[in-house]
């Protein structure tokens, strides 16, 4: 008797929506993780050819990254705010895929859905 495609891709114990939630969080750390791993790359020197009362100020590109990072959060909650929405709702509709499969789709749909909630109300265009 051979296996089937579908039998390694379909999730043989279904369980509820709240496995799904933990696995989006979950690749939404990974994003964070592979972010901070690379801030941490970056140099953490002032560059020397820096004038603070020309340029405003001086800071290092980790510094720069950190800033712009912490500048993104609001986003970012909201991404994995929404992210967290719809793997609710798709293991609430959908019981045959695998936990970590609807908390990947889960968290690259809720990711497009905020940039484009955020484009909307801003009213930048995306990409922009």
């Amino acid at each position: 008797m051979s296996r089937r495609l579908e039998d390694d891709l379909l999730d043989p114990r279904p369980n509820g929506p709240m496995t799904a939630v933990l696995y989006t969080a979950a690749w939404y750390g990974v994003a964070v993780l592979a972010v901070f791993v690379w801030v941490l790359t970056l140099d953490a020197s002032v560059p020397v050819d820096c004038v603070p009362a020309a340029s405003g100020g001086c800071e290092s590109e980790r510094g720069q990254a950190m800033t712009a990072l912490l500048d993104g959060v609001p986003r970012f909650a909201a991404a994995l705010g929404t992210g967290l929405v719809v793997a609710a709702l798709m293991r609430w509709f959908n019981r045959t895929w695998r936990a970590v499969t609807v908390g990947l789709a889960a968290a690259v749909v809720g990711g497009g859905l905020s940039t484009v909630l955020f484009s909307v109300i801003s009213g930048q265009p995306l990409g922009g």
